[in-house]
């Protein structure tokens, strides 16, 4: 390893390159570094010997030496999930184009897990860091190590979160529009007796997400009965488990609908209704949000709000770009727009015994 940490194929070392050279290990050294100190000859001669030797850096061993890399450090809750991993697709795809690489982390739905992979990423000097914290509130008391990137140079973007008011830059989509748009095309066919899955552990767009399908169900009409309400792991057998458990505690007084949380949730549901033979859209219409791709190929096509997830992504990094080159001086919130996906799974309400349909005129006026 060189002085400047760098370390050379073969075993060469910056010496060795200054004794070809005539030059000291330290002008060498300098000149990697393109220092303005150095002429532009002798940074020449240096790359020349470099391409013959095909002298590689070691990227991370000089930025233990020099304090920063050009690493992006990017953390989510999980990988697998195909919420974060069309995320992580647009980090990835805009990094390409510039010097920055992206090392990805999983940092689990736990806030102690999460500050360990937080100081991992210090440890390697990232640059920056993207992240989708488990927050649980809009005004989160900061803990460490977030208390410590807020004075650092250390640039932060949060996904598929929104602070208020912003304390680091923020990317995520209109999701609140997005719970509107689905309560109003149920309410408009019918729907008054209609469920939700919410997710768990609680997370603060879980917990948004649900507070706005409560202030929008009661404004379009729904039952107020808390026996409609279940909680649900945030993968696919959570989904199938918390809606036999809606459907089991409900008895004869079905729902006419079921909103879940997300379209990984909803698809687990949608297993379970097909196994005990209830129709959709017919018996119960089925609703959801993300828009991930096996959405649109479940046995029923599920309807889902749309969310930007890619291009929350490529927002993210270049927000981050443009962090680091000082163009903003206080916290950006950039909050995309969402988009009602209608398919198969969601038809008019079944009528039943002692429910009113409601009137579409009456849907409107709600809205306005």
């Amino acid at each position: 390893m060189s002085c400047d940490g760098t370390v050379l194929k073969m075993n060469t070392t910056l010496r060795d390159i200054g004794r070809m050279l005539g030059l000291s290990a330290t002008t060498v050294s300098l000149a990697l570094r393109d220092h303005p100190r150095i002429p532009a000859n002798t940074k020449r001669r240096v790359y020349r010997v470099m391409r013959q030797l095909k002298y590689e850096p070691d990227q991370v061993a000089r930025a233990l030496v020099i304090g920063r890399s050009n690493l992006v450090g990017v953390i989510v809750p999980n990988s697998s999930d195909p919420y974060y991993a069309e995320v992580f697709r647009g980090i990835e795809d805009s990094a390409r184009s510039t010097e920055y690489h992206v090392l990805l982390s999983n940092g689990s739905y736990d806030m102690n897990g999460y500050a360990e992979r937080v100081r991992e990423m210090m440890g390697l000097h990232v640059r920056s860091i993207i992240a989708a914290p488990p927050f649980v509130s809009e005004r989160p008391k900061l803990s460490s190590p977030w208390r410590e990137l807020c004075t650092s140079n250390v640039q932060v973007v949060l996904v598929n979160r929104r602070l208020d008011p912003p304390i680091f830059h923020q990317v995520t989509a209109d999701y609140i529009s997005g719970v509107r748009m689905v309560v109003e095309a149920l309410a408009s066919r019918g729907h008054r007796r209609v469920a939700y899955i919410s997710g768990q552990p609680a997370m603060l767009p879980i917990l948004q997400r649900l507070a706005a399908f409560k202030r929008y169900s009661r404004r379009y009409g729904f039952e107020n009965d808390s026996s409609l309400f279940e909680c649900s792991q945030l993968d696919f057998r959570g989904g199938y488990e918390a809606c036999n458990r809606l459907w089991t505690r409900v008895g004869k007084k079905k729902p006419t609908a079921i909103v879940a949380f997300s379209d990984t949730v909803a698809v687990g549901a949608l297993r379970f209704i097909h196994e005990k033979e209830i129709k959709v859209p017919e018996d119960v219409s089925v609703a959801s949000f993300d828009g991930i791709k096996l959405s649109e190929f479940t046995h029923v096509g599920l309807s889902t709000v749309e969310t930007p997830m890619y291009e929350i992504g490529k927002q993210a990094f270049d927000l981050l770009m443009g962090s680091l080159r000082g163009v903003y001086s206080w916290p950006q919130s950039l909050v995309l727009p969402v988009k009602l996906l209608l398919r198969e799974s969601v038809g008019p309400a079944r009528i039943m015994k002692g429910i009113r349909p409601v009137n579409p005129s009456s849907v409107a006026k709600a809205a306005a």
